[in-house]
């Protein structure tokens, strides 16, 4: 019984494994191609290791166009916002969850609606407002159409829903204040589900591709998703460039994953609780 038991698992383990390997395949090849020379990122079959490795295209990145500073700006731009975004969600699924004013669900409800909105339909708007306030082309431009999110409330909001309310009772009943049970217990008690969404939220401004060429146009505002698209204009299809700028745009969200791998990992520390 346990031969076969250990069978089983081990055969488990090798499809997994298996898998696993397929599913990273093209993430390898993404990142040698960018170290192949142009002959050997065309040959057939593909060969995933390069033969002669290069530089010459990381060097091209820099030379086509200010990367390291696309680079920067997505990073600061990225982090800012899923940080804004955190914090004002924060205080708007406290209120929705935990306190009682006029016009509550109304206002849940226009967050709701935010999701369900397609955002083509509110790009030539925002551009338009962005543009009666003179901030087309700043970063100020870029950023403040995305303080927050209704979809960062929602998420926020239905987790407090489900958070004790006890714990918040004894810190009103010593005199406490709404803003205090946020600060010194909720939020302490939520870090794990607060790094997730943070995570989630940068990754989806990191992506940010249509607004950031909308509203900006300067070489030094760019940020990388779109720097990567004026060096594929300008250099035309080359294959092991774009793979260079791509592995180039996948580091950080690699490091911010292994960075919050405990809080995503770890279900005691999402749910605030052990026990």
């Amino acid at each position: 019984m346990r031969r076969r038991e250990a069978f089983f698992q081990a055969l488990l383990v090798a499809l997994l494994g298996g898998l696993g390997l397929l599913v990273l395949y093209p993430f390898l090849w993404m990142v040698f191609t960018g170290f192949k020379p142009p002959a050997e990122a065309y040959a057939w079959p593909p060969k995933i290791l390069p033969e002669r490795w290069t530089l010459e295209h990381y060097r091209a990145l820099w030379e086509a166009l200010p990367v390291g500073r696309a680079l920067w700006n997505s990073l600061w731009t990225s982090a800012f916002l899923a940080t804004s975004n955190l914090v004002l969600a924060s205080l708007a699924a406290y209120a929705f969850t935990r306190l009682r004013f006029p016009g509550r669900e109304a206002l849940f409800g226009l967050h709701i609606l935010s999701m369900l909105l397609p955002w083509q339909i509110t790009l030539i708007p925002t551009f338009l407002l962005v543009r009666s306030l003179g901030l087309v082309d700043t970063f100020l431009g870029l950023l403040l159409p995305s303080l927050t999110s209704g979809y960062a409330v929602y998420v926020l909001g239905q987790y407090l829903k489900s958070f004790p309310k006890s714990l918040e009772e004894s810190v009103l009943v010593d005199g406490g204040t709404p803003l205090t049970v946020l600060l010194r217990v909720v939020l302490p008690l939520s870090r794990g589900a607060l790094a997730v969404l943070w995570v989630l939220l940068f990754l989806g401004y990191w992506q940010s591709f249509i607004w950031p060429s909308v509203v900006l146009s300067s070489p030094d505002k760019m940020v990388l998703p779109v720097a990567l698209l004026a060096i594929q204009n300008y250099h035309a299809v080359n294959i092991p460039l774009l793979m260079a700028g791509t592995t180039l745009m996948a580091v950080p969200p690699v490091l911010v994953y292994l960075f919050f791998q405990r809080a995503l990992r770890n279900p005691e520390l999402f749910s605030g609780f052990k026990g």
